[in-house]
């Protein structure tokens, strides 16, 4: 029963993170910062699978049933890894594809344009970083708890 009262404590927390980054306007800024979205889709991956583990962890209590895998958990946990760094691979390209086509380096503006494109390809490439690693951390811990139950 502790590894499930365990799990009800992470999610909390998890909740009530997500409630104070939605408080504070961070999913606002997160959709404007990341073009590829790719990141609220990994949120999405880790809100469905941390309700999965809450359910196996649950199944488990009142079963007793030492027959219950994740390995799926772990391995959607990496993937939110590679998610991340996909989101990683694909802002350094926005930033470094297209900022670069059209550059007049006698004409201001270009360069200014140039910078705007920059810093819309590398907010993508840290914001998909920083949810990745986040996301599947949370899924990590998670599924430790349910593995020190058994």
């Amino acid at each position: 029963m502790i590894t499930l009262l365990r799990w009800w404590l992470i999610f909390s927390l998890m909740v009530v993170g997500t409630s104070i980054s939605v408080y504070f306007g961070i999913h606002v800024q997160l959709y404007n910062s990341d073009v590829t979205h790719l990141s609220f889709f990994i949120l999405a991956i880790t809100l469905v699978t941390s309700l999965w583990i809450g359910v196996k962890t649950y199944q488990f209590n009142i079963k007793r049933d030492f027959s219950y895998s994740i390995e799926v958990g772990w391995f959607i946990a990496e993937a939110c890894l590679v998610l991340g760094m996909i989101g990683t691979v694909t802002g350094f390209l926005l930033m470094l594809g297209t900022a670069f086509a059209n550059i007049d380096v006698t004409n201001s503006l270009t360069l200014q344009q140039a910078l705007s494109d920059m810093a819309i390809g590398m907010s993508t490439a840290l914001w998909t970083t920083l949810v990745g690693l986040i996301c599947s951390l949370i899924l990590k811990v998670q599924l430790i708890n349910f593995e020190s139950g058994n």
